[in-house]
């Protein structure tokens, strides 16, 4: 499994260069054409088949604009990590602070749904994915937007918005960053089916209950397990099964292992030397990254998402703003 493992990484790497020069460069005109008269690519297309409200913004269209700077930032942060053994802040924020705006976009076309139908009709599903997205804002330090991406995913958890995988990583970020904040849950589902014969149930139970214990060899087999699973779905990940690590932004990186890391820093608690073979050493690599994003965040005076926006985002916000997006009043509603 590890040595599948490796080579699928190692072939990543091509289709991780070849998305800027293919993905990013082909969406670069829906970019343009927004930021210069303000009409979403997606306008265009579904405009003939679907009525707009009157308080319709065109905002509330926008997927690629967003998404796909995203995961080119998220591709690149993780070829470095591939390549050099280090997570950059630099690519991962700007990759985050897309992510973040696309999070509230999609939370809103949920919300507004469910207020004037009932039912969420004309939106599109909420993806497990999106759950990662909170892990590089609390290594960035910014809690609030962690916190606002926490009440977005657990809201779409609870109400079964979530276009499930095969898998239960998703559903355990929001409910160990919900330990954190003292919301204690039962997992969003029992069990998942696997295939027509065959369901799996919750396994992170034991680690949601321990995840704050002064037992460090404890923490050591959680880290482990996730560890684990995230190998193995990276390499069974195709078209038979759906995970998470499925060859996205996130596969190679381990996220899971350094939000727990993370939370029990926060809470002033120690963590175990640990090392992977999948990852190397987790516990180095947490040390880097959280003196890398220190040092970036002072340098660059970052106290809140929008301070990471890279240039072409800031444009994007601008003509948003200017359309009354306002991303914490949306990330503030409750359904």
């Amino acid at each position: 499994m590890l040595s599948k493992f490796q080579n699928k990484r190692s072939r990543s790497r091509k289709d991780m260069r070849s998305y800027a020069n293919s993905v990013f460069t082909r969406c670069q005109l829906e970019r343009t054409e927004y930021i210069d008269t303000g009409i979403a690519e997606a306008f265009e297309r579904i405009k003939k088949y679907r009525d707009f409200d009157e308080d319709f913004r065109q905002w509330q269209l926008l997927t690629s604009e967003l998404g796909v700077p995203e995961g080119h930032w998220g591709y690149i942060a993780q070829l470095t990590y591939i390549e050099k053994g280090v997570l950059a802040p630099e690519p991962l924020l700007r990759s985050a602070a897309n992510g973040y705006y696309l999070t509230a976009v999609e939370y809103h076309r949920f919300c507004t749904s469910v207020q004037k139908t009932g039912s969420v009709v004309n939106t599109w599903w909420w993806s497990t994915i999106t759950a990662f997205k909170l892990v590089p804002m609390l290594l960035a330090g910014l809690k609030s937007e962690a916190d606002e991406l926490y009440h977005a995913n657990a809201t779409a958890w609870r109400t079964t918005w979530v276009n499930r995988s095969h898998s239960f990583i998703g559903d355990f970020l929001v409910l160990l960053y919900g330990r954190y904040l003292g919301v204690i849950e039962p997992p969003f589902a029992a069990e998942i089916q696997i295939n027509m014969r065959k369901t799996a149930p919750f396994p992170y139970t034991a680690i949601l209950d321990n995840w704050d214990s002064p037992d460090t060899e404890l923490v050591a087999t959680m880290l482990q397990t996730l560890c684990d699973h995230q190998v193995e779905q990276a390499v069974l990940g195709g078209k038979k099964c759906y995970f998470e690590f499925n060859g996205g932004i996130y596969t190679y990186l381990p996220l899971t292992a350094l939000l727990l890391m993370k939370l029990r820093a926060l809470r002033g608690l120690a963590n175990p030397q640990f090392s992977h073979p999948g990852f190397g050493d987790v516990s180095a690599l947490f040390e880097q990254v959280s003196t890398a994003f220190s040092e970036y965040v002072g340098l660059h005076q970052i106290t809140r998402i929008e301070d990471a926006a890279d240039e072409e985002l800031n444009k994007i916000l601008a003509r948003m703003y200017s359309q009354d997006f306002d991303a914490h009043a949306i990330f503030a509603l409750n359904i």
